[in-house]
């Protein structure tokens, strides 16, 4: 089978473990193609989980550029900066992917998207909001991972509202 996207190749190779030959490949593609967005949203993630927080940060900056209208852009510039521990810019960022959740084909993103809000909205200890968002979010999709964080939050709601009693 042949990946639709020169970039499927390169999260082929990063999804084997050979992250690599995955980020040579997606650079081989953004050389050919500068604002191919799955390419930069690959190379972002690649890049984050070797910790190369500051590329992988103008990877996602990229891809938001390209892709203005994008959620799933949006979305990674938020779960980038949300691992790089900038949670308030990582939720004005997921905000901004939910806002753009209506547009063409973003619909695809809600269930990253809310898990994304829901993740930035605990790390700042927003337990009720974080919970609500996870709720909106599975009205709107069922997700079962989705549905395990507003569980967990949940659980850190009300072992919150006990330690201020």
């Amino acid at each position: 089978m042949k990946p639709s996207d020169p970039s499927d190749r390169g999260r082929l190779l990063w999804t084997r473990g050979d992250a690599a030959g995955a980020l040579a490949w997606v650079n081989e593609t953004l050389d050919r193609d500068p604002a191919n967005l799955k390419a930069l949203l690959l190379k972002g993630e690649i890049l984050l989980e070797a910790r190369e927080g500051d590329e992988a940060l103008r990877a996602h900056e990229r891809a938001v550029e390209v892709a203005p209208r994008s959620s799933e852009a949006w979305n990674g510039l938020a779960r980038c900066r949300h691992a790089l521990g900038d949670d308030l810019r990582a939720l004005e960022a997921a905000q901004e992917a939910k806002r753009l959740l209506g547009e063409g084909e973003n619909f695809r993103e809600t269930a990253p998207v809310y898990l994304t809000l829901v993740w930035c909205l605990r790390e700042r200890r927003l337990y009720q909001e974080a919970l609500d968002a996870a709720e909106e979010g599975l009205e709107r999709t069922p997700d079962a991972i989705l549905a395990q964080w507003a569980t967990t939050v949940a659980d850190e709601l009300a072992e919150a509202q006990k330690e201020r009693c």
